[in-house]
């Protein structure tokens, strides 16, 4: 979990700088590009960690069942 910890503290640390260079330059769009892209990905990531290892929140998940691959050679 230390993993995901020092990860999320760099990206809040990148959002920090970024959103004190939009106050300082008054340029409200400044790297929202760059602010999108981090969240997204940590969020991405987050999924990924709690469906690997659900731990507590185990019993709070709802797992969509498995629909057969397209392309897999059955008849629909």
């Amino acid at each position: 979990m230390s993993e995901t910890k020092q990860r999320l503290e760099k990206g809040v640390a990148v959002l920090a700088r970024l959103e004190k260079k939009r106050l300082d330059t008054r340029t409200p769009q400044l790297g929202y590009d760059t602010e999108f892209l981090i969240i997204a990905r940590e969020l991405e990531q987050l999924e990924h960690d709690i469906l690997r290892d659900p731990g507590a929140l185990e019993s709070h998940l709802l797992r969509q069942p498995e629909s057969p691959a397209a392309g897999d050679g059955s008849a629909a």
